[in-house]
C-alpha cells in the first residue's frame, strides 16, 4: 500500500478544517440567533414591568382620590353630628374611634371673619 501524497494530504487536511470551520461558524450564527431571541424576550419583560408600575402607579392615584373624597364625607357626618350638640367623647365612642382617632374627622374651624365678631 502506497502513503497518500503530501499534496493529497494537505487537500484533505484543509477540507476538514473548512468543514470544521463551517460547523463553528453555524453553531455560531445559531447561538446568535437564539441570543437575539433573548435579548427581545428580556426587553418583553422590561416593557411588561415598566406597564405594571405605570399602572401600579395609577391605581394609587385613583384610590388616593377616593379616599380623599370619602374621608371629606366622613368628615361631614361627623361635623353633622357635632352640629347636633353631643359630645365629641359621646360621638367616638358611638362610633368606636379614640379621641386620637376621631381628630382625623372632625372638620377643621374655619376662622372667624373680624366682621362675624
Amino acid at each position: 500500500m502506497s502513503k497518500p501524497r503530501k499534496s493529497s494530504a494537505a487537500l484533505a487536511a484543509r477540507e476538514k478544517a473548512r468543514a470544521k470551520a463551517e460547523e463553528i461558524t453555524r453553531r455560531n450564527e445559531e447561538l446568535i440567533e437564539l441570543a437575539a431571541g433573548f435579548f427581545v424576550h428580556e426587553d418583553q419583560l422590561a416593557k411588561i414591568d415598566e406597564d405594571t408600575e405605570q399602572k401600579i402607579a395609577e391605581l394609587r392615584a385613583a384610590a388616593e382620590q377616593k379616599k380623599t373624597t370619602t374621608q371629606a364625607e366622613a368628615m361631614k357626618v361627623v361635623g353633622q353630628m357635632l352640629e347636633t350638640g353631643e359630645s365629641k367623647k359621646s360621638i367616638g365612642e358611638r362610633l368606636g374611634l379614640s379621641s386620637a382617632e376621631l381628630k382625623m374627622y372632625i372638620p377643621p374651624v374655619a376662622p372667624k371673619s373680624p366682621e362675624e365678631n
